[in-house]
């Protein structure tokens, strides 16, 4: 399970709701379902969901039952059911604050306003996770918000609305090949703009680099190096990028941007067990226990994966010791302990 993604459209359950510009992530949820044959859904953790795989990924599509403004409950039933950890969900919602035919897809953010990304952050307690926000526009005139997102979109924008749901099941798609800033570089905008020539990657680097040398204490040069170097699969130069960033972060006073940057480096040097251990520690020190007890339990479970018995028993002792009823924790501390009697 530990292997899946999770892939969310937000909306309001019923067939009076199916239509609504409200339930975009929803109907997103059904163009992947279709493009990929996946069938025979079922009911899980207050969610609709259907299992099957996308480009090689095994995924979960779901749509949570509980309405739009109690969204978390579903998504962290499933994650927890599933034990998908943050950095392999995505999240798919209408935004009335973006024109209809713009996409903005972003790894970490607030809610904006938007009520079921609110729901999922106070379930999930990390703001830190991807969701692509698909634009509904304001709605005219006096007219109140709250009535206009549980109306159908107009004859005259059905055809934009549609390319939408394709563009960001696109996305979607480019996002469990390659990650969140790729997919980021390719579908932010309006998908109706012709796409200007971009310059190749060797220029577009030497370009950030001087802006970074003339910036140096700018976030947004080193952000555009990283993905550049990723995108050249430079991984040690995107680390060392990353690093910086976590520096300059810490520097300016944001922790939480500053562990987000330890998350990148740990998500690119996997199997480096020491830079694990960091991380966990420092999400302690930062008083983030669920955090820091879920790097301990995933680092239990590559130990485990290697053989390494002993140091999965540390770890898990570390989790259970920030958090001694954690259903995974006990789980996994039965599991070790029966390796090491065999």
């Amino acid at each position: 399970m530990a292997d899946k993604y999770l892939v969310v459209g937000l909306g309001n359950p019923g067939r009076d709701h199916e239509k609504d510009r409200h339930n975009f992530g929803f109907q997103m949820i059904d163009e992947l379902a279709k493009r990929y044959a996946l069938t025979g859904a079922k009911k899980e953790k207050k969610a609709l969901v259907l299992d099957g795989s996308i480009n090689g990924k095994s995924v979960i599509l779901a749509k949570p039952q509980t309405y739009m403004n109690l969204s978390g409950e579903a998504v962290r039933g499933l994650m927890d059911f599933y034990k998908i950890p943050i950095d392999r969900i995505i999240v798919a919602c209408d935004d009335i604050d973006i024109p209809l035919g713009t996409l903005r897809l972003r790894h970490t953010g607030s809610h904006g306003g938007q009520n079921g990304l609110r729901s999922i952050i106070q379930h999930v307690s990390t703001q830190d996770f991807a969701r692509i926000k698909m634009g509904v526009s304001r709605p005219p005139g006096k007219m109140d918000p709250a009535a206009y997102v549980l109306q159908p979109f107009g004859k005259d924008e059905a055809i934009l609305a549609q390319q939408v749901r394709e563009k960001t099941a696109d996305a979607i798609e480019l996002w469990l090949e390659q990650g969140v800033e790729v997919a980021m570089t390719a579908f932010n905008g309006d998908i109706t703009a012709p796409k200007e020539a971009k310059p190749g990657a060797d220029e577009e680097l030497q370009l950030a680099l001087r802006a970074h040398e003339l910036s140096p204490n700018d976030p947004k040069p080193l952000e555009k190096l990283a993905r550049i170097y990723k995108k050249l699969r430079r991984l040690e130069d995107a680390v060392n990028a990353h690093l910086q960033l976590a520096a300059l972060h810490e520097h300016l006073g944001n922790p939480k941007a500053m562990l987000s940057e330890w998350e990148q480096v740990a998500s690119i040097r996997t199997t480096d067990t020491d830079w694990q251990i960091k991380l966990a520690q420092a999400y302690e020190q930062h008083d983030n226990p669920r955090m820091a007890a879920q790097k301990w339990l995933k680092l239990a479970e590559y130990y485990l994966e290697k053989a390494n018995i002993q140091s999965a028993l540390d770890v898990v002792e570390n989790a259970l010791r920030l958090n001694p009823q954690h259903p995974k924790g006990l789980e996994l501390r039965q599991l070790v302990s029966e390796r090491m009697t065999e």
